[in-house]
């Protein structure tokens, strides 16, 4: 009799959870109305963890190096499947949980979120600058112009950063602002977080440049209704040299493989 009574409670929260996956190590919170994906682990019995967010044979592989984090819905709408693992040893790992959804998005909002990779909130030193710096800006475009500018005299290329990078990398935009160096990944999500920050859609996209012969990060920002492209990190050895340079970049020039 307890036995089936404990099998009845599993059901009934599993059918009463229409937003949420439970595991012993792990739960998948769906927040549709702001086309994320938060996940929150544990350590109970595996070292790592890594989340696979998948729609129309496209996917996204993290790491998820926090107990609570928060990834983008970027693919727009339909159906997504989303996988957490767990491993031991890094090499390994053990499929602990998925879910299927299907979800409207508003490409807008996806853009305008704060995540792992853009990864800012109201108290970030870069969101109170962007704040303090578009303060009297009137038009999104005039935002991008001023946090631009700000981003490309005040933050250095690293070239010996980009040379010992580790695997797996997550660039923060605070400390891209406190240390006023960084690589094209650190620009791109810096820019991304101080504009999301005033309300300005921005992508973060990595590919590939006719600028440069690596892989490449950069922006891609919505202004009057378009995606424009934009290379803060580009820019900025741009201004070591004292070369012009044009702050909307031809589409032609860049490849985008993947979107944050």
């Amino acid at each position: 009799m307890k036995r089936i009574m404990l099998i009845f409670m599993v059901m009934l929260l599993l059918v009463s959870s229409a937003t949420s996956v439970y595991a012993d190590t792990n739960t998948v919170k769906v927040n549709t109305a702001d086309a994320t994906v938060e996940i929150k682990v544990s350590s109970a019995g595996y070292s790592s963890f890594k989340a696979i967010v998948e729609k129309d044979d496209v996917e996204y592989i993290y790491n998820l190096v926090s107990a609570n984090e928060t990834l983008p819905l970027q693919m727009g709408s339909g159906k997504y499947k989303i996988s957490v693992l767990g491993s031991n040893d890094g090499r390994r790992y053990k499929l602990l949980s998925d879910k299927t959804i299907n979800v409207t998005i508003d490409e807008e909002v996806v853009f305008l979120n704060a995540t792992q990779t853009v990864n800012w909130n109201e108290e970030s030193q870069v969101a109170i600058l962007a704040k303090e710096l578009t303060k009297d800006a009137v038009t999104d475009q005039e935002k991008l112009e001023i946090i631009h500018e700000y981003v490309i005299t005040n933050v250095r290329y690293d070239y010996q950063k980009a040379a010992s990078l580790p695997k797996g990398y997550i660039p923060l935009a605070d400390d891209t602002l406190a240390e006023g160096t960084g690589i094209c990944y650190d620009f791109a999500a810096m820019m991304a977080s101080m504009l999301r920050s005033v309300d300005v859609p921005a992508k973060l996209v990595k590919g590939y440049s006719s600028y440069t012969p690596v892989y490449h990060a950069w922006n891609e920002v919505l202004i009057d209704g378009e995606w424009v492209v934009v290379d803060a990190s580009t820019d900025s050895i741009y201004v070591d040299y004292n070369v012009a340079y044009t702050l909307v970049k031809a589409d032609s020039a860049y490849v985008g493989s993947k979107v944050y």
